[in-house]
């Protein structure tokens, strides 16, 4: 199977991972100090002019997804290689899910005096898939780990058979219209008072009623930044250099300070696209530094782990600061064994998952 032959590995997509790791959890970092009032300055890392910066990172690993997963598998794949790849991205996900859910859910049942804390006993089906972290906005569920884009990715990785036809077969055509509903659904709700002339307008209604989802979670965005990564890996050779990388800090920069009146979905996937360019750019000189490589690769091995376990670390741990007061600079420095904890628990979850699964020696 040649399309699942392991390629040279490109040490910019470790950079690039790690680094919105980071950027996501210090995010959320950020967040808490919202959610819990906590006195004083946070890290400040939330909002800028044109978007949040959860958003562009969030894009960013999406993009560095459709890269990583279309610069290993960019050939035809015969039904069995579509088969194996599904089996392939199933291991790579759910188990470390299961095992950390477990452990959440036995957590919060004991908390709340009730094992059936998520409702009727059918929401588990949406942790069984993956997806009560993606569809907690129908209601609630039995979510209590992880991110909402674990659902995004498993409906990614479930189509990339198709996208990547798509990309090899039509990929300009593919690419049009792609963009067109990215962009036509973020003014979707401009039809809603609209009156019923057509069916055009009588179809997007029914769309509006049904489809609640946020843009930014919503699959067409999801798809949106999927795509962006693999054009990205595909014309690397081009868009990697000097120009291109001035070029996207000045597009960066100009987002970062100015309001405008373009969507903020939009907004975070122009600079997720940008952050790629600039980083890739800059890894170069990272890579004759075998300190900071070494973080790097250790930070992209574990990042799914990370990703799994932060938020309700993030909440153990800062619920007990509510009511310290912080500067811009201290609350930095906690961010640091914060990030450590995080990352060594992460990195636990999938070293015992990885260790169960060869034991098991299913793939």
């Amino acid at each position: 199977m040649t399309n699942m032959t392991r390629k040279t590995k490109l040490s910019y997509l470790d950079v690039i991972r790690a680094i919105s790791c980071i950027a996501i959890v210090l995010f959320h970092y950020s967040y808490t100090f919202f959610e819990y009032g906590i006195p004083g300055n946070g890290p400040n890392f939330l909002r800028f002019a044109g978007g949040d910066w959860g958003g562009v990172f969030v894009a960013v690993f999406f993009m560095i997804s459709g890269a990583s997963i279309w610069y290993n598998h960019d050939e035809a794949m015969s039904f069995k290689d579509i088969l194996t790849f599904w089996k392939k991205r199933w291991f790579s996900l759910f188990p470390a899910f299961y095992i950390a859910w477990i452990i959440m859910y036995v957590i919060n049942s004991r908390k709340l005096g009730i094992w059936n804390w998520g409702g009727p006993r059918k929401n588990y089906l949406f942790t069984l898939f993956g997806m009560d972290g993606y569809f907690s906005h129908l209601g609630q569920n039995y979510y209590c780990l992880g991110e909402w884009f674990l659902g995004a990715i498993i409906w990614l990785y479930f189509l990339y058979p198709l996208l990547a036809l798509a990309f090899r077969k039509f990929r300009i055509g593919s690419t049009l219209i792609i963009t067109f509903i990215y962009v036509f659904n973020l003014y979707r709700n401009a039809f809603s008072s609209s009156p019923d002339t057509n069916i055009f307008i009588v179809l997007i209604k029914y769309y509006n009623s049904h489809i609640t989802i946020s843009d930014n979670m919503c699959l067409w965005t999801c798809i949106m930044n999927f795509w962006l990564g693999m054009l990205f890996i595909t014309y690397r050779e081009k868009l990697i250099n000097r120009y291109t990388s001035i070029a996207a800090l000045i597009i960066t920069v100009f987002f970062a300070n100015a309001e405008t009146a373009v969507p903020k979905i939009i907004v975070c996937t122009l600079l997720a696209f940008c952050m790629m360019i600039m980083l890739a750019y800059e890894s170069y000189i990272l890579e004759n530094n075998t300190m900071i490589m070494k973080f790097v690769k250790q930070i992209s091995k574990y990042s799914y782990g990370i990703f799994l376990v932060h938020h309700v670390i993030l909440y153990a741990v800062m619920e007990k600061f509510r009511y310290v007061r912080f500067n811009t600079l201290t609350s930095l420095l906690l961010f640091i064994p914060i990030f450590v904890l995080i990352s060594a628990i992460g990195s636990i979850l999938v070293t015992i998952t990885n260790l169960v699964i060869s034991k098991l020696n299913v793939i």
